[in-house]
């Protein structure tokens, strides 16, 4: 019995590392967000869209709405409609503003279509490129972005018509200038709208709201013909005379034009925003 080793039993008591509190992710929180405010002003920089930029200023804008209208009101300003025409017909001058271009000034408030940057160089390219072909026949072609994309005016002037008078059957002149639209919308995969535009000369009449519609199939025949696959088209619309470019003028040649609407992306900024660079 006295040479038995004794028994040592050892114990170990294991204490647990004390608590570090969460004063680190706090801080990680912190580092995550601004880098992530970092790279976002990065993009904003590099991004050479104008029209998106100013759409993202009018969105994060603090103050919202200035009582002013987004669109101009009808009949509110000049060449916009809804009051009494001018009971001139001297073409010499125009008076007012032509539709088109003031149904688009002051629309872009915010929401305006997403018309990428490629579009617009196609416009330009475009814009030359009709130029060249009606410069000796006056002031026949429009491009201008609007809140539904590019819409791109082919019209009648006192030099040169498009049209055999009161009729679809389209002259060179016109097809040349189509050609010219189907070359450049050919490497585009956006959607088209075909309007059809007649002048005042016949009124509201079936006769002239179906050669508005019969222009406007002719137009969509000849670009089908140049090489636009026919499922491009989304709309052909007969207009008749509703949409005047010089409404105190209705019997002016400029009435009478063929409208591509080049569809753009619709933007998912809101449109309420009241920012103004």
């Amino acid at each position: 019995m006295k040479n038995e080793r004794p028994i040592i039993i050892k114990r170990v008591k294991k204490v647990a590392g004390g608590h570090h509190g969460g004063a680190w992710k706090v801080a990680y929180a912190d580092f995550v967000t601004a880098m992530m405010a970092f790279f976002m002003l990065l993009w904003l920089i590099s991004n050479p869209d104008k029209e998106r930029l100013k759409g993202l200023a009018q969105y994060f804008s603090p103050s919202v709405g200035d009582g002013t209208p987004a669109t101009p009101v009808l009949g509110s300003s000049a060449g916009m409609g809804g009051q009494a025409r001018n009971a001139s017909t001297d073409r010499s001058k125009a008076t007012g503003t032509p539709t088109s271009a003031a149904a688009t000034a002051g629309s872009a408030r915010g929401g305006t279509a997403n018309v990428p940057a490629s579009m617009r160089v196609m416009a330009s390219e475009l814009q030359v490129a009709l130029d060249a072909v009606s410069q000796e026949q006056g002031k026949n072609t429009q491009i201008e972005s609007t809140k539904d994309g590019l819409r791109i005016t082919l019209m009648d002037t006192d030099k040169q018509s498009m049209f055999r008078s009161n009729t679809a059957e389209m002259n060179p002149f016109a097809r040349g200038l189509l050609a010219k639209v189907a070359e450049r919308l050919a490497t585009s995969g956006a959607q088209l709208a075909i309007e059809g535009h007649t002048d005042g000369a016949g009124g509201q009449s079936d006769m002239n709201w179906r050669l508005s519609g019969e222009r406007a199939l002719a137009a969509r025949s000849a670009l089908v013909a140049l090489g636009i696959t026919p499922d491009r088209f989304a709309e052909v619309v007969a207009m008749g005379a509703t949409k005047p470019v010089y409404p105190d003028q209705p019997d002016r040649p400029e009435n009478r034009r063929i409208t591509v609407l080049v569809k753009a992306e619709a933007s998912a900024l809101p449109s309420d925003s009241s920012f103004q660079f």
